[in-house]
């Protein structure tokens, strides 16, 4: 990726490259050739994604923005205002078509459809429309629409506007990571420079390993939040599939256990079977009037009551729990000790066998079944101990919370919350499919040993 730098913007990026005629023929006779060959053996698949969104939510099927055309001759002083345009095609993937331009992770107003579409960049099919028609090219800088320049406009940016914007392009399949607005400038115009058949082709090739690893955030966040997590759609996709199908496995096969569990919970003290409490989700990014910032989700999450029915009385007494952990105040020669209490009398004779053995979370099944949490992440909290969080605890809400997760089987019950969100931040790090898989191998054992538990 281009990294661009005042001295650099100058020398580098604000000059109009020459190409020969030939390779601009060749290239318009590709996109013609291409652009006409997909949208006729994609036929069936575009069909079938008409028919999808028309049977998910009302509204037209593709919707059409405004967006900058290519401008060779454009003078230094001109402004986005200013700027002609064309209206660019995708298949509309939000409930509302012209309410939300930003790709955001759990946005409200896209659909169940638009969610997979955009992960998959299928809603982007129909700019082929664009590329046959001439608006567009299979391979150029991403198009921009003129309130997305007015945001932060400079006049160096306008070079990139000297080449036709295209459906791939440099940018897509060179970065790492979110990325801002002027490194997204910075590599078109890197890509101005360099262009040619070659470098056209090396694009192409490189766009289906860019599309598994692509995020489904807005392709430019301020940089206060450029240490997202990179979600990929392959990893995102198979985790969510083996969460339905170890949800819904454990819980047909567990339905005799979870039922002798709510008579036990019954007949020993009075109260509800299930215990109910708002706790912290993933944070998402949402768009106010000063930007894009973070904005934590909570949810409802069930758990077998393992206490006496005194929530009120419960919920003080391990709030000054959890203040006194963040202070450090279970902290002794052993930093793996545990730091539960023992034998808390608030626990109730089955509640500390449900506790010891972790059956008081089977109902955390339903919320994985929900999409609130998933078989593997970091430990869902209450509301109130985010509160005590430092700035840089709030990096382990950034997926979503998890049955089980790294710091349950390395430090389960023990060790402080700085340990515990280090571990859990090296999780997000790392993982994958098969760290997934050896967590959940590795948490029967912890499980059987009762380590940490009460």
């Amino acid at each position: 990726m281009v990294t661009l730098t005042p001295e650099r913007t100058e020398a580098e990026y604000l000059t109009r490259t020459r190409v020969s005629k030939g390779y601009l023929v060749t290239k318009r006779l590709g996109d013609l050739v291409a652009s006409g060959l997909l949208l006729l053996l994609l036929s069936p698949l575009l069909f079938f994604i008409t028919l999808w969104i028309w049977l998910d939510s009302h509204g037209p099927i593709l919707v059409n923005e405004p967006y900058i055309k290519q401008l060779p001759w454009l003078s230094e002083a001109a402004q986005p205002s200013q700027l002609p345009t064309f209206r660019l095609y995708r298949f509309r993937t939000t409930l509302m078509p012209h309410l939300v331009l930003f790709r955001l992770s759990d946005d409200p107003q896209v659909t169940r459809v638009g969610q997979f579409l955009r992960r998959t960049s299928l809603d982007e099919l129909p700019q082929l429309i664009n590329v046959f028609k001439g608006d567009m090219s299979l391979v150029g800088p991403r198009p921009l629409q003129t309130n997305t320049l007015n945001q932060d406009f400079r006049a160096w940016h306008a070079y990139r506007l000297q080449v036709k914007p295209g459906l791939l392009g440099w940018w897509q399949v060179s970065r790492r990571n979110l990325g801002t607005l002027n490194e997204m400038i910075a590599a078109d115009l890197e890509y101005i420079s360099r262009r040619s058949f070659w470098f056209d082709l090396q694009i192409i090739l490189m766009t289906p390993r860019a599309l598994l690893r692509r995020t489904t955030y807005q392709h430019w966040l301020t940089p206060s939040l450029q240490y997202h997590v990179r979600e990929d759609a392959i990893y995102e996709t198979l985790k969510r599939g083996m969460d339905i199908g170890i949800g819904i496995t454990a819980l047909i096969l567990g339905a005799p256990l979870l039922l002798l569990i709510a008579l036990a919970i019954r007949l020993d003290s009075e109260g509800p079977i299930i215990y109910t409490q708002l706790r912290t989700g993933k944070r998402v990014p949402i768009i106010t009037p000063n930007g894009t910032e973070l904005r934590s989700t909570s949810f409802k999450i069930y758990k077998f009551r393992t206490m006496y029915n005194r929530q009120l009385e419960n919920d003080a007494i391990h709030q000054q729990w959890v203040k006194d952990w963040k202070n450090g105040k279970f902290k002794n020669a052993n930093l793996n000790g545990e730091v539960k209490p023992a034998n808390d009398p608030r626990v109730t004779r089955v509640g500390r066998f449900l506790r010891e053995t972790s059956l008081d979370e089977l109902p955390q099944l339903l919320n994985i079944l929900k999409g609130n949490m998933s078989v593997v992440g970091p430990r869902p909290v209450p509301i109130y101990e985010v509160k005590e969080y430092s700035e840089w605890h709030y990096h382990r809400l950034d997926v979503l919370p998890g049955l089980t997760g790294w710091w349950q089987v390395k430090l389960r019950g023990c060790g402080t919350l700085e340990q515990m969100v280090e571990l859990d931040l090296e999780y997000i790090r790392r993982r994958s499919i098969w760290f997934d898989i050896r967590i959940i191998l590795q948490t029967v054992p912890v499980i059987l040993s009762r380590r940490g538990a009460r």
